[in-house]
């Protein structure tokens, strides 16, 4: 099994044991819940117990109400959220699969060997020297059809210029694309040997 396929396979297995264990995390939030509103109503006597007799006592006795009750929201939330989790385990389980599959594909696609399989890809294995004199053949072509241009502009009176041609920054003549062109495909041939 691929290293893909193993940690899916091991994040599913504990998926699933977590699922198991939400209502027994709900339950143990509701008694947690319980315990807080309790405390809050503890609270609540103490302050009304010792608001005129002892205000420091009162004072800290809201701060722990105020805290019980900051804890008593986050409880809430996390109630909600394992409810809502455990409502979608239906999506949970179809990702589940989705995962199987893709960890299963990418297990048949190791055994394959890259040169063999870009061969496969492309459908057909070229020749490097045919390919290189096709590239001459291509070169040999730009550079009659240079020749050809420069006599055209020869003839013309005028030089072509850009419209975003400046003084500083004279437009580009079409020998210097062709010579671009040129020296983008001797890089690309470099590249491929």
């Amino acid at each position: 099994m691929s290293l893909v396929g193993k940690w899916f396979s091991e994040g599913e297995e504990a998926c699933y044991q977590e699922m198991e264990k939400l209502p027994d995390r709900v339950e143990l939030l509701m008694s947690k819940k319980e315990f807080m509103e309790k405390k809050i109503e503890q609270e609540l006597l103490v302050v009304k117990k010792n608001s005129r007799i002892n205000r420091p006592v009162a004072v800290q006795a809201l701060r722990r109400k105020k805290w019980y009750e900051k804890h008593l929201k986050y409880i809430d939330r996390a109630v909600e959220a394992l409810r809502s989790a455990h409502e979608h385990i239906d999506v949970v389980n179809k990702l589940s699969d989705l995962i199987k599959d893709i960890a299963e594909e990418q297990e048949g696609t190791q055994d394959t060997p890259d040169s063999l399989h870009t061969s496969v890809c492309f459908g057909v294995e070229y020749d490097e020297d045919e390919l290189l004199a096709e590239l001459e053949r291509l070169e040999k072509n730009l550079v009659e059809s240079l020749f050809e241009s420069d006599k055209v502009e020869e003839r013309l009176s005028c030089p072509k210029l850009s419209p975003t041609a400046s003084p500083s920054h004279p437009a580009k003549t079409e020998e210097d694309e062709i010579e671009d062109e040129l020296e983008y495909l001797r890089r690309w041939v470099n590249e491929l040997s």
